[in-house]
């Protein structure tokens, strides 16, 4: 790792074993108590006067020390997913905690009237819209595996984006992102064929648009080949295993993070540690720029709110991808 001192006029680099005796320097040279503050994710310090820290994301010209690394987080959530007389999850108790809503498309939740009465729902919490499509499974709520081409899963996205942008250019609106849903991470990971031409889908539609991927995995790094703008995602309320997937669902419970302190706790050590532990103990990498709550957790109306609030306190911007993430 490097470290960056950000003096008045220039950026000098130090290494690890030079960083205490860099920090007494800048010390002396200003002549007053300064601290270091560090910013996860990014290979940087800022020394920042002790009596006079700036907020997050302004200058302090103050003895000319440059400002501070924000560290931005969007939170997303699976939404819309109930189905005609069927209702699944907590979209309205859940809806004013996130930024950004993953909207069922009709494949594997959904129909028409959610779709519509989900947009409006979002753009009342000023949430940020996207679609997630499903594979054609209904019954299997999208989280059985299916053999298709990577042209049939263009076909099944393009599909339910084009839908779902109806409803979202009827309300006056427009879509941030796509994220796909259920099985298909996995199948993803295990056929990088189809997991680029979910990035290829998007890019053809719209490049301005945002894939989701899953943090850690050959899917994300194969879809960042693409001129594709991706986010990577990380799970709240999901247990990891140590290869840095989810752990299947098979195991019930002891695939979930159900509590809302252990969520938050997990959230926050992603976000601002870049860090996460799995169902072994072992604490892996977990970079990340969105986290997940699934609509349909138990609870996921508290672990949502307990998970905005734990980050907001951590000192995270909490605001949708299309307000920072770079194009």
């Amino acid at each position: 790792m490097r470290w960056w001192l950000a003096p008045e006029a220039n950026v000098s680099a130090c290494n690890e074993s030079t960083i205490e005796p860099a920090i007494h320097r800048r010390v002396a040279e200003r002549g007053a108590r300064l601290r270091a503050h560090v910013a996860t994710g990014v290979d940087r310090i800022v020394l920042i006067p002790s009596r006079s820290r700036p907020a997050a994301g302004r200058a302090d010209r103050q003895g000319g020390i440059g400002p501070t690394m924000t560290i931005y987080i969007d939170i997303n959530c699976d939404m819309g997913e109930s189905y005609g007389r069927w209702t699944l999850g907590h979209d309205e108790e859940v809806m004013p905690h996130i930024t950004s809503a993953n909207i069922a498309c009709g494949f594997h939740g959904g129909d028409p009237h959610v779709m519509r009465k989900s947009v409006e729902l979002a753009i009342a919490h000023g949430v940020a819209i996207g679609a997630h499509p499903g594979l054609p499974d209904l019954m299997g709520f999208g989280r059985r595996r299916m053999e298709v081409s990577s042209a049939e899963l263009k076909d099944y996205h393009r599909y339910q984006v084009g839908a779902l942008w109806g409803f979202a250019k009827a309300a006056g609106a427009t879509l941030q992102h796509v994220k796909a849903h259920g099985i298909q991470y996995f199948m993803f990971e295990e056929n990088l064929e189809l997991g680029r031409a979910s990035a290829e889908q998007v890019l053809e539609l719209d490049p301005e648009l945002i894939l989701m991927t899953m943090a850690m995995t050959k899917y994300d790094a194969e879809c960042r080949k693409t001129k594709a703008r991706v986010a990577a995602e990380g799970f709240a309320d999901r247990v990891y295993a140590d290869d840095g997937q989810l752990v299947s669902r098979k195991l019930g419970k002891d695939a979930l993070v159900s509590d809302p302190a252990k969520a938050a706790d997990q959230a926050v050590r992603m976000v601002m540690e870049g860090k996460v532990r799995t169902i072994s103990g072992k604490v892996i990498d977990a970079k990340i720029q969105t986290i997940c709550i699934h609509g349909d957790s138990p609870g996921a109306d508290k672990i949502v709110a307990a998970v905005r609030e734990a980050l907001v306190k951590a000192g995270a911007a909490v605001k949708p991808l299309r307000d920072w993430l770079p194009r």
